[in-house]
C-alpha cells in the first residue's frame, strides 16, 4: 500500500507538469480551432530555451523561467505569423503547416545543440518524508511552479477582459467580430500563451529530464491524449486527466516496467475514442474554454 501511495504521488507531481504541458494546446484547439502537431517540440524548444539559459548566465530551470516565457512569446508571435494563414481554413492545411513546423523546430535543435542528451543540473539533490512517502525537491518546486502558472492561467481566462474575448471568439468567431472584438488579436495573444505555457512546461521538465531533438513527438502525444481524454476545449477536464495520466505513467510504469509505462493511458485514449468521443470529463460541471 505505501508504494501504491509513492507511486500515485508521483505521478501527481508528474501530471502537474503534463497539465502545464496541456492546457495551452486544449487553449488554441478552443479559440482557434488550430490543430497543432507541432506542440510537443515547442516544449522541446522550451527545454532547450532553459539549458541556453543555463550555458549563458549559469541559471538552473527553476529562476530561468522569466527568460524562457519571453523567447516563448516571441518564438509564439513568429509561428502565428504563418500560422494565421491556416486559421479557418482546411484542417489538413493546419496538419501539415504544423508537421513542417515540427521539422524546423527539431532540425534547428539538431544544428545548435547536436543530437546527444542535454541536461541542466539541479540545485536540490535532497527530497523530504512524509508519512513514509518520499517526494524529491526538484519534483515538488516543478510540481509548485506548474500549478501556480497554470492557476494563473485560468483565472486569467475565466476572470480578465481579454479572457472573456478569447471564450468569445472561441463560441462565434464571426459574432465575436460583430461586436467588436479583435479577432485577429485574440488569435495572437491565444499563440503567444500557448506557446509560452509549453515552453514553461519543457523549462520545468528539463530540471528533472534531459532532452534531445527529437523529445517533443513524444510530449506531442501526451499533449494530444491529455487534451482528448478531458474533451476539447475543457481547460479543467485537460488538467484532471493530466493528472490521471501522470498516475497511469508511474503506477504501470513499476508494475509492467518502464517499457510500457504508457501503454495504460494510450488504451485508455482509444476506449474513449470509441465510447466517449466528447472526452472522460464532459459530463464534469465545468465550462469550455469556447463558452462565453
Amino acid at each position: 500500500m505505501k508504494m501504491l501511495l509513492q507511486l500515485i504521488v508521483s505521478g501527481m507531481l508528474l501530471g502537474g507538469i503534463y497539465a502545464l504541458l496541456s492546457v495551452g494546446l486544449s487553449l488554441m484547439l478552443g479559440v482557434s480551432k488550430f490543430i497543432h502537431f507541432a506542440h510537443g517540440d515547442v516544449v522541446m524548444a522550451g527545454m532547450y530555451m532553459a539549458y541556453g539559459c543555463y550555458l549563458l548566465f549559469g541559471l538552473n530551470a527553476y529562476f530561468s523561467w522569466p527568460i524562457v516565457l519571453l523567447m516563448a512569446v516571441a518564438l509564439g508571435v513568429v509561428i502565428y505569423a504563418f500560422a494565421h494563414f491556416t486559421i479557418g481554413k482546411s484542417d489538413l492545411n493546419q496538419v501539415l503547416f504544423t508537421m513542417g513546423l515540427s521539422m524546423i523546430l527539431q532540425n534547428t535543435a539538431l544544428l545548435m545543440f547536436k543530437s546527444d542528451f542535454k541536461s541542466v543540473p539541479s540545485t536540490f539533490s535532497s527530497g523530504l518524508q512524509v508519512g513514509g512517502i518520499y517526494i524529491a525537491i526538484s519534483s515538488l518546486i516543478t510540481f509548485v511552479i506548474a500549478m501556480l502558472a497554470t492557476a494563473a492561467f485560468l483565472v486569467f481566462i475565466h476572470y480578465s477582459s481579454t479572457g472573456r474575448a478569447m471564450r468569445a471568439v472561441g463560441d462565434d468567431r464571426n459574432a465575436a467580430m460583430l461586436v467588436g472584438i479583435p479577432v485577429g488579436t485574440i488569435d495572437l495573444i491565444t499563440f503567444c500563451v500557448g506557446t509560452g505555457m509549453a515552453c514553461l512546461s519543457g523549462g520545468l521538465l528539463m530540471s528533472i529530464y534531459p532532452t534531445t531533438p527529437t523529445l517533443g513527438s513524444g510530449y506531442n502525444l501526451i499533449a494530444w491524449v491529455t487534451v482528448v481524454l478531458g474533451g476539447l476545449g475543457h481547460l479543467q477536464g485537460a488538467l484532471m486527466s493530466a493528472m490521471l495520466i501522470g498516475i497511469c505513467e508511474t503506477t504501470s510504469g513499476f508494475y509492467l516496467g518502464a517499457d510500457l509505462r504508457q501503454v495504460v493511458y494510450f488504451a485508455m485514449f482509444v476506449a474513449v475514442l470509441v465510447f466517449k468521443p466528447e472526452g472522460l470529463f464532459s459530463g464534469v460541471n465545468m465550462k469550455k474554454v469556447k463558452r462565453s
